[in-house]
């Protein structure tokens, strides 16, 4: 997939079916296919986020502490890791900078141009950039995910934040 020019790409999407995704999309349409073998549910049960982004030295395409993904919260907004869903959730990336997963045995990263599975109980947090890059972020997540919050959902997306250490950031 290095092929595709993600500066021409729109920002991406906001959690939409697959089929919206390449009606949106449809450069990302051969990476979605080769997923669709290896879903755990029908591909109608699942959505799709991407997010394309224009990345500097020095700024995070993500959240730079760790976290989980969609893990469900009480009404006062407070994790609650006993419902966490085996169910996984799909990730792939164009480019570094990588997600950096943790577990018992330490630190990590999987690579690039590569579907990875994760679950809501896997701890991982954003690196920042070290190059000038545009990045292409898919994650694919089973429908039941979704918090009554959720905004936007299949939308074309309007913005990407990026994140940067305030400590070293200078304009």
């Amino acid at each position: 997939m290095k092929d595709i020019d993600w500066s021409k790409s729109h920002n991406g999407v906001m959690l939409c079916t697959f089929e919206k995704t390449v009606e949106l999309m449809p450069e990302v349409a051969p990476i979605l296919e080769e997923l669709k073998g290896s879903l755990e549910l029908p591909v109608e049960d699942y959505l799709v986020d991407v997010k394309i982004h224009m990345l500097m030295p020095g700024q995070f395409p993500c959240i730079p502490n760790w976290h989980f993904d969609f893990l469900p919260r009480d009404d006062q907004g407070n994790r609650i890791k006993a419902a966490a869903s085996p169910l996984k959730m799909y990730m792939w990336l164009s480019s570094a900078p990588l997600t950096l997963y943790k577990n018992a045995d330490g630190e990590f990263t999987k690579p690039p141009q590569t579907w990875h599975s994760f679950t809501q109980s896997d701890l991982h947090r954003g690196q920042v950039c070290e190059d000038h890059v545009w990045r292409c972020f898919i994650r694919v997540i089973p429908k039941s995910f979704l918090h009554s919050t959720t905004c936007n959902v299949g939308e074309l997306r309007r913005h990407s934040q990026v994140y940067c250490d305030s400590r070293k950031f200078k304009w």
